[in-house]
């Protein structure tokens, strides 16, 4: 099954403006970044709560540290090339999955996916792969392959679409066999938490919740289930437009799923 290492938020490039006038002065550059990311959830059956502290080089992220995992990010230049996940076990850091990231003409061309990593499989167990083509229309198509691990064959196992508007991402099609299924995201106005973070806003969809803005209503719907399912999510906003508290809430609305907390 598809899976994504621990990501959370958004991210766009650090951009500053001047005005026109010489003797106007220069726009403060955002540099906000989050120190600790954490989950909570009010029931164990729904997920373990988790705190993440994040580390960096001014705002490239070098890792993400967890009570029992560490995540560890490698650039070159400004772009991600992979992103490690560790399992710590009694004070060892044991290496468990790897996604490596490749670009072309400065956007993002392939990720590959490695799960269950092992002496025996050091290409990981389990292995994803991701095409990507950046079409005309701004309209990104991508197609998954599933690798297999010892004859390291490819076969395509489902394709799908993403569309962006202003930086957020606001419709994923997902299309496997006879099945299609459909998200559609609105936004609010305020911050993402990972704006600021070099290199996020390059990994599409890697990255759950990414855009410029935060995501306040999701709409699902499937080929087998056409009546939409839709998910709310609120926000506490600090002065700075943004969020130190993230609600997500079930397909009822009434019941809360997961918590996110932000410190910066």
């Amino acid at each position: 099954m598809k899976k994504q290492l621990w990501l959370f938020g958004a991210i766009a490039l650090i951009l500053s403006s001047c005005s026109s006038d010489e003797n106007s002065p220069l726009q403060e550059i955002d540099s906000t970044l989050p120190k600790t990311i954490s989950y909570v959830y009010p029931s164990i059956y729904l997920g373990t709560n988790s705190k993440g502290t994040l580390t960096y080089d001014g705002n490239k992220i070098l890792n993400i540290i967890k009570e029992d995992s560490k995540t560890i990010f490698t650039y070159n230049g400004d772009v991600i090339i992979k992103q490690e996940e560790f399992d710590i076990e009694n004070g060892k850091e044991i290496k468990n999955e790897e996604v490596s990231y490749s670009y072309e003409n400065g956007k993002l061309k392939t990720k590959v996916f490695r799960e269950d990593i092992s002496v025996e499989y050091p290409d990981g167990y389990y292995i994803e792969k991701v095409v990507y083509t950046h079409n005309s229309n701004g309209i990104i198509s991508y197609i998954d392959y599933t690798v297999d691990n010892i004859k390291k064959t490819e076969t395509k196992s489902g394709e799908g679409t993403l569309t962006y508007k202003d930086g957020n991402l606001i419709k994923v099609e997902e299309k496997s066999g006879s099945s299609t299924a459909t998200l559609v995201f609105e936004y609010d106005s305020k911050k993402n938490p990972l704006k600021n973070i070099l290199g996020f806003n390059l990994l599409l969809n890697e990255i759950d919740g990414f855009g410029t803005n935060n995501i306040v209503k999701t709409t699902r719907t499937t080929t087998e289930f056409p009546n939409p399912s839709v998910y709310l999510t609120t926000y506490i906003y600090n002065d700075a437009s943004y969020p130190t508290k993230h609600t997500s809430f079930d397909g009822g609305g009434k019941n809360i799923e997961y918590e996110i907390e932000y410190t910066y």
